[in-house]
């Protein structure tokens, strides 16, 4: 990694996107495929060699979670830039939770390319690399302050103070804010180990509410209750959950 050669690993499982990014790399003299690797084991062994400035990889490879091998390898210091290459668009908001570089959506040209190669080297010459994931990836453990979340076409931060209410929609979940909705490839799970359980509460297993956002709460059936937030949303509180929100209101 010297000089002003960035080197690079190219992790895909399909054996033409790696030929296809190796050939697009070859139009530019100073970046040079150090490794290609067709799994996530492959991939932890060159992370772990150190040799890359950065990595292109798909997110859904065989083996390991891709996000838990980064995370291990940003633990041990091993992390280099990093820039996503897939078909799955609905993993960006993830991604860029973690400072990718880019996020390219295949198929991808060589310019979409070219552009990737320009923010890494901006990235590079503003000092805001690899050495700083690590902690970015640690951080994503943390009460965050703002989330992402995509909007059109593009990724923007949204305060979680300004979060209304969440629902699960399968594997994905939508954020409610502002009169607004935000679909994220989150579950219901995983945003509920974010938020700060003094702030947000879980009702039932499909939605999770921001206690300051409760306008009224009154009986319903069967020993539960029922919310209507300032949006005007009605929602029944399980009966499981009917000692966490009085101990959060009252």
């Amino acid at each position: 990694m010297s000089g002003d050669r960035l080197h690079l690993i190219v992790a895909h499982d399909e054996a033409l996107a790696r030929k296809l990014v190796r050939q697009y790399a070859g139009a530019f003299p100073d970046i040079e495929v150090v490794c290609e690797c067709a799994d996530t084991t492959a991939l932890e062994a060159a992370l772990e060699r150190g040799q890359a400035d950065a990595a292109l990889l798909d997110i859904r490879m065989p083996g390991r979670d891709v996000f838990d091998v980064l995370a291990d390898a940003a633990q041990r210091g091993r992390i280099p830039a990093l820039i996503f290459a897939t078909a799955y668009d609905r993993y960006a908001v993830r991604a860029f939770d973690i400072n990718a570089v880019d996020y390219l959506v295949k198929p991808f040209s060589e310019s979409r390319f070219a552009e990737a190669l320009a923010r890494l080297r901006e990235r590079r010459r503003s000092g805001v690399d690899a050495g700083n994931l690590p902690r970015l990836l640690r951080d994503l453990g943390r009460r965050p302050d703002r989330l992402l979340v995509p909007e059109g076409t593009r990724i923007v931060p949204l305060l979680v103070s300004s979060i209304a209410w969440i629902n699960a929609e399968g594997d994905y979940a939508r954020i409610h804010s502002g009169g607004k909705s935000y679909l994220v490839y989150r579950t219901l799970n995983d945003l509920e180990e974010r938020l700060d359980p003094a702030d947000f509460l879980r009702v039932h297993r499909s939605a999770i509410i921001r206690v300051d956002q409760i306008a009224e709460v009154k009986p319903a059936d069967s020993g539960r209750h029922q919310l209507t937030l300032q949006d005007g949303t009605r929602l029944i509180v399980s009966r499981g959950r009917g000692a966490a929100l009085k101990r959060l209101i009252l």
